[in-house]
């Protein structure tokens, strides 16, 4: 499915306009819609900044252009796959989102970025029944051949991409560092090792931060939209209100795909811990506003779904399903 990836004049340009101080993703992608015309690197970045009247000096758009050759060197050492926005193998679900990557680093099974893909997401400090949630839903979608897409940290992400020590086979880790972490240690040890497992076991992890940059308070909220952007649906399995699960909650609120809550049993449902869930079931956009902070009329997800017994998981699974099939239908999956 996935083509041969050739690093030309086009890579270059998206990879030094994205590094170019006061330009950002919503602009590259309109730029680079329009197509790269020229096979100077240099010069087709300077036409496209003259174009659109934008101001850099020369100097400054020759270093972009050198330090992008110096990315695409970089990354061939260390086994990573570049595929920019205007590449035809970028997945169409991803340019959904209003500030898509513009060049997306990977390594892996790539054929991963078409499968169906559920996104399972929670806080970093479950409690038992969290901890064993997020095994029973991991293990339904991977058994029912769904690729399983989170950012890998400590806590639910860990949870629901493995079953004790065995990870599965179908997974996405969405990283918040540059990919050479062994080397670089760009990432936390816990998400590195985990990374490791995924790419072992035949998954795929995925990056738009570049090599050698570690891993931020701001790069991980900014890599939780690729989360979103990369699936057909999320499933929340326990966060409080102030959890970082707010971030991949709040992209997904920006898109048209379906959202599903665990329902928080006994007990459960009076902890912090669970403040998030029991907000959104009560109060569906009132609580999605209340959780992510986005106004009730910016929030376009097309449904929330509460899950309140594992017999819900096959219900969910025909909800995310209709979600995966409008997303391609009529669509290339390289358009």
């Amino acid at each position: 499915m996935f083509s041969d990836v050739k690093y030309n004049s086009k890579s270059v340009v998206v990879l030094a306009l994205s590094q170019l101080k006061g330009i950002g993703p919503a602009f590259i992608k309109k730029v680079t819609g329009l197509g790269v015309s020229s096979s100077n690197a240099y010069e087709e970045l300077r036409r496209i900044i003259t174009e659109n009247s934008k101001l850099f000096e020369d100097e400054i758009l020759f270093r972009a252009t050198e330090y992008a050759e110096e990315i695409i060197t970089k990354c061939n050492d260390d086994g990573i796959t570049i595929i920019s926005l205007n590449n035809q193998d970028y997945p169409a679900t991803l340019k959904e989102l209003r500030d898509p990557p513009p060049v997306l680093f990977c390594k892996g099974n790539l054929d991963l970025l078409y499968s169906k893909t559920v996104c399972i997401i929670g806080t970093r400090e479950p409690n038992q029944r969290g901890i064993k949630i997020a095994e029973r839903v991991g293990s339904f979608f991977a058994n029912s051949n769904w690729t399983i897409c989170n950012g890998l940290a400590a806590g639910i992400d860990s949870y629901s991409v493995k079953i004790e020590q065995s990870f599965h086979r179908n997974v996405i880790g969405v990283m918040a560092g540059g990919l050479n972490y062994n080397s670089q240690r760009t990432l936390l040890k816990n998400t590195a090792l985990n990374a490791d497992k995924v790419i072992e076991n035949g998954g795929l992890i995925v990056s738009e931060i570049v090599p050698d940059k570690k891993e931020d308070t701001f790069t991980v909220v900014k890599s939780c939209r690729i989360q979103a952007g990369l699936s057909n649906g999320l499933v929340l399995v326990q966060s409080s209100l102030d959890g970082g699960s707010k971030f991949t909650t709040k992209a997904f609120c920006e898109i048209s795909r379906p959202i599903g809550v665990i329902n928080p049993v006994g007990e459960d449902y009076h902890l912090s811990s669970y403040e998030a869930n029991t907000a959104i079931i009560e109060g569906y956009k009132k609580g999605l506003s209340r959780f992510t902070e986005l106004k009730e009329d910016k929030i376009i997800t097309s449904r929330v779904f509460t899950i309140k017994t594992k017999d819900d998981y096959a219900e969910l699974e025909s909800l995310l399903s209709k979600s995966y099939g409008s997303l391609h239908r009529d669509n290339s999956l390289f358009g």
